[in-house]
């Protein structure tokens, strides 16, 4: 009998590993793929900065990406502007792949904590703008979107990601079509 609760107690926990993963993996879809800019205001961009975290296990993909969605979020449905990046700190209650939401036009935010087991962020842009299409490691603007996102994530050094969590996020933008 303990066999079996043992058993039925692992897959419980690998049941919800795999929602989980599935869970954070369609958040971030829905959030990406309705990136918009606004012509009301200059301060909504896309910003993404590229980047890499050094350390003695070994470089890892440091980059941040900060956009405005109009999709749904944990602070609502209004358009929420997200910044998207890895907390590595041991002191700080979230760590890994972290989201700080912002309301537009509102005064709340929050940090959210998406998984702790995302040790590294690369985050590419599909560019048109020089007439041959082509991925870019950064991208700002507040007038003009990529054609398509692509987001790979990666573990920390020694871990594992989530089965769900290892293809890359292929996301085509508005202006993309």
């Amino acid at each position: 009998f303990g066999t079996l609760v043992d058993r039925r107690m692992a897959e419980d926990a690998r049941a919800d590993l795999i929602a989980h993963s599935l869970s954070v993996r369609a958040a971030l879809i829905s959030w990406l793929s309705n990136t918009r800019l606004t012509i009301e205001e200059d301060a909504i961009v896309l910003r993404g900065l590229d980047g890499v975290h050094r350390s003695p296990d070994g470089d890892l993909p440091d980059d941040e990406l900060t956009f405005f969605t109009s999709a749904a979020t944990p602070l609502g449905n209004h358009g929420t502007v997200i910044r998207l990046y890895i907390e590595r700190s041991d002191s700080t209650p979230a760590r890994g792949l972290v989201a700080d939401l912002a309301e537009w036009h509102g005064r709340r935010t929050m940090r959210l904590p998406i998984d702790s087991t995302v040790g590294g962020l690369n985050v590419e842009f599909l560019s048109s703008v020089t007439g041959s299409r082509q991925w870019l490691a950064s991208w700002v603007s507040s007038s003009v979107l990529p054609a398509g996102l692509r987001v790979t994530l990666t573990p920390f050094p020694g871990d594992t990601l989530p089965s769900m969590l290892r293809p890359p996020l292929v996301i085509s933008l508005e202006n993309g079509r």
